[in-house]
């Protein structure tokens, strides 16, 4: 399973069946997530041949819209969620906005994994 999907695998639930990979359907009903991946490393080893085991460095940024009680509810529940998820993760920025356009709140979390 690649990082993505099994990132879709841990957030789609708290979004009830509500998390989209780059891009949300039109008329989609608030809340819902979109996610991407922002960066990636691959091959973080220190075995002079490259090694068949290494680990790569995944940052997937998550902005979940809706009204701000919602917003609140589901990143807290994202964030509890990524303390029990097999894949090593940092939450390394949090930040609040309002999306006037869509008139919905927005949460975007940036979280760094190390997988393999």
């Amino acid at each position: 399973m690649t990082i993505l999907a099994a990132f879709l695998a841990l957030v789609d639930p708290i979004m009830d069946g509500r998390a989209y990979r780059g891009v949300a359907p039109d008329e989609v009903q608030a809340p819902y997530a979109v996610f991407a991946r922002v960066a990636s490393v691959e091959g973080l080893t220190l075995d002079e041949n490259g090694g068949t085991d290494n680990e790569s460095e995944t940052r997937i940024q998550l902005d979940i819209y809706g009204a701000a009680g919602d917003v609140d509810a589901r990143a807290a529940a994202v964030k509890a969620a990524l303390k029990t998820w097999h894949i090593s993760n940092v939450v390394q920025l949090e930040l609040d906005s309002y999306e006037p356009e869509v008139k919905l709140h927005r949460t975007m979390l940036d979280i760094a994994t190390i997988h393999q």
